[in-house]
């Protein structure tokens, strides 16, 4: 993809054409669950220190989720088991040391990318990590991805006073 090359060699910090492009790939787009995380953690390992496309790969992974969204309890029972695998763990580690504990000032998404990797860190049950992104977001919680759980304020209270109590 020529057009896309050149658009990432301009603006490699320009996280939304990156999730535009992720969106594209996903299958809720015109694409597949590999090729989605394959240019997921392309990107984030090419992504400058810093940088909040560290945190592409745990969006892509938020999708299968979001994709499976509208089929019965049996059907999207395994939309969740792809938090604990092995890449997930290389990828939980990008996100929090690639972005995350830099300090890097906040950018305009930066409330919503946030909120990927408080769920992700929950969904995947390593509450210790998600503590201090949930004390960051305070009472700041998004619509996504939270709405992919049936009771999205409930859940999200939940993590954050559990992270507050610590």
């Amino acid at each position: 993809m020529p057009v896309w090359t050149e658009a990432v060699n301009r603006a490699p910090w320009l996280r939304t054409s990156h999730h535009r492009l992720l969106r594209y790939l996903s299958p809720r787009g015109h694409g597949t669950v590999p090729d989605m995380m394959d240019f997921a953690w392309q990107a984030a390992v090419r992504a400058p220190h810093g940088s909040p496309l560290a945190l592409l790969p745990l969006a892509a992974r938020v999708e299968p989720m979001a994709h499976r969204r509208g089929e019965t309890p049996i059907e999207a029972l395994g939309a969740g088991g792809n938090w604990n695998e092995p890449r997930a763990v290389r990828e939980f580690d990008l996100a929090l040391r690639g972005w995350f504990d830099v300090g890097t000032p906040p950018h305009a998404e930066a409330v919503t990318d946030l909120n990927v990797l408080a769920f992700a860190l929950t969904r995947a049950h390593r509450p210790d990590e998600a503590a201090p992104v949930l004390r960051r977001l305070g009472r700041h919680m998004t619509p996504h991805p939270w709405s992919l759980l049936p009771e999205p304020e409930r859940t999200f209270t939940y993590w954050r006073d559990r992270a507050t109590a610590r």
